[in-house]
């Protein structure tokens, strides 16, 4: 069985490790498919947030 708050716990401190070990100048793309004249618009802080984000929904989603 998953233990949310365990769950919760660890991308939370995932999110803080990576805030403050730069985390913010390791540059992503938000599409699967970047095209050679755009840049990266996102970093691994945004991307550790949002996957934070999808974890909650979908445990909101199970809880109906």
């Amino acid at each position: 069985m998953i233990n949310i708050n365990e769950l919760l716990y660890k991308i939370s401190a995932i999110i803080t490790y990576l805030e403050y070990h730069d985390g913010h100048k390791y540059k992503l793309y938000n599409h699967l498919c970047p095209s050679e004249d755009n840049k990266p618009d996102s970093d691994i802080v945004e991307y550790a947030k949002d996957v934070e984000l999808l974890i909650i929904e979908l445990l909101d989603y199970y809880k109906k």
